[in-house]
């Protein structure tokens, strides 16, 4: 496990983790890489977040779900996302 700062975009991006916003690929065309989709509006394009995931999946904050869809916090991401300010 790598130690991470919980750094405020790592928060915010656990926090859409635990919002149900961050999913692998949507189209064939997108496969293979991991997405921030905007669930509620406003609606933002989907933002490509792959790297930013698999840093946070490497510290344990979070893991792929059960349906290898949608990503979900482990519970030491959820930890880390109740410890912050």
């Amino acid at each position: 496990m790598a130690d991470l700062y919980p750094t405020k975009t790592r928060l915010a991006l656990l926090a859409e983790v635990r919002d149900d916003n961050v999913t692998d690929g949507m189209t064939d065309e997108t496969d293979g890489h991991i997405w921030l989709c905007s669930a509620t509006p406003p609606f933002d394009p989907p933002r490509k977040v792959t790297a930013r995931i698999l840093e946070l999946e490497r510290a344990g904050w979070v893991e792929q779900g059960p349906d290898g869809v949608f990503w979900r916090l482990t519970d030491t991401g959820r930890a880390v996302l109740e410890a912050a300010p």
